[in-house]
């Protein structure tokens, strides 16, 4: 079975990590987007608009046309055209990811789970774009399917089924949480005076706080606002990163194979491998996506620190996988480890929210 892949059209295929979604996607020949932003980012160019005209200017697109369609795409995807794409946050360069593939109008462009990391409006200008590539036919790959106009299927074994909406997530039992833990007034910075290894001077400054945060060990803070709000770059500083102050808190990065150190998973991972019956001398690299993050998730924890920042460890988690991570949040909590996260998919927190007690802060007010 393959999908008809008419231009204006938009279809989902749904499969779990491992079902080889990324490698039936190639195989049909066409335009991808992966699930890695960063390595559609040349890092060439100093603007976001030099970014999404490289590929054009390679191909020796008209002047004027590639105006045209640059500034339409800036439109679409509503980003900053003079912002550096070196000093995006992780939603707003995987918008500029799938600019840069899109403004080249493919045949068929295939996005490899797009909506990872995505706040709600972006979740929207990322609907916008697709709907607005009428010549395009736009296949987007996920571990579950999003309110996109179009056919959706399940790949199964290779195969592609008409879809199925996969069963709750089983949660596990209720934690109970201790006293607080204050955890001081955190200011992050990003950006500004230029280090030995940059070839030139980035933009201003970016400040986000001082924030005065506090956690109940056993219990979950909820870091809210919309991309490029200063999550992330709050969650470096608690961890001591970026010149703060050193805390005793461990970091999970947003991206997982920024924080692979070792070349085997026993290395990574430890002896909590087993656990989720990864091959010891395995590189880390060359797991899927969601053991990936799981792994990643169980290197940090053995760390062994009271309290634990984890920047949307949703992402890249297929449903099997999600209540896995579910179950190593909850081991977590009971052993008195207070967790600081953030993620955009409320309902991933809602379910958090049913064994844990959550309270919230955002930085968007």
């Amino acid at each position: 079975m393959r999908p008809d892949l008419i231009p204006g059209t938009i279809t989902q295929v749904i499969g779990a990590s491992g079902q080889g979604l990324t490698r039936w996607a190639r195989s049909l020949g066409h335009a991808v987007v992966s699930q890695d932003a960063l390595a559609h980012v040349t890092h060439l160019r100093a603007t976001v608009a030099e970014e999404i005209a490289f590929g054009l200017e390679q191909r020796a697109v008209p002047r004027a046309e590639m105006h045209e369609r640059v500034t339409r795409m800036l439109h679409i995807i509503d980003l900053d055209p003079d912002a550096d794409p070196a000093h995006l946050s992780g939603g707003q360069t995987r918008r500029l990811a799938i600019a840069t593939v899109a403004v080249l109008e493919p045949e068929v462009l295939v996005l490899d789970d797009p909506f990872a990391g995505l706040d709600p409006a972006s979740q929207r200008r990322l609907i916008a774009l697709c709907e607005a590539l009428t010549d395009t036919a736009v296949l987007i790959l996920g571990h579950e399917a999003q309110p996109v106009p179009g056919d959706v299927f399940s790949l199964v074994d290779a195969h592609l089924t008409p879809y199925l909406p996969p069963s709750r997530v089983d949660l596990p039992a209720p934690v109970a949480p201790g006293g607080l833990i204050p955890l001081g007034e955190v200011t992050g910075r990003r950006g500004g005076a230029r280090t030995w290894w940059q070839f030139r001077s980035g933009p201003g400054e970016f400040r986000v706080g001082p924030v005065p945060l506090s956690v109940q060990a056993g219990g979950v803070l909820w870091l809210r606002g919309a991309n490029g709000s200063g999550k992330t770059t709050l969650l470096r500083a608690l961890a001591g990163l970026d010149g703060a102050p050193a805390r005793d808190v461990s970091l999970l990065l947003q991206r997982s194979a920024d924080q692979v150190v070792e070349p085997t998973v026993a290395g990574f991972v430890g002896p909590r491998h087993a656990e989720l019956g990864l091959d010891p001398d395995a590189h880390p690299l060359d797991l899927g996506a969601t053991d990936l993050r799981l792994a990643q998730f169980l290197a940090v924890a053995s760390l062994g620190r009271p309290v634990m920042a984890l920047d949307e460890p949703d992402v890249g988690l297929d449903h099997r996988g999600r209540g896995i991570m579910h179950r190593l949040i909850a081991e977590e909590l009971r052993a008195g480890t207070a967790l600081v996260l953030t993620c955009h998919d409320e309902s991933f927190v809602a379910e958090v929210a049913r064994y844990a007690a959550v309270s919230s802060l955002s930085l968007d007010e």
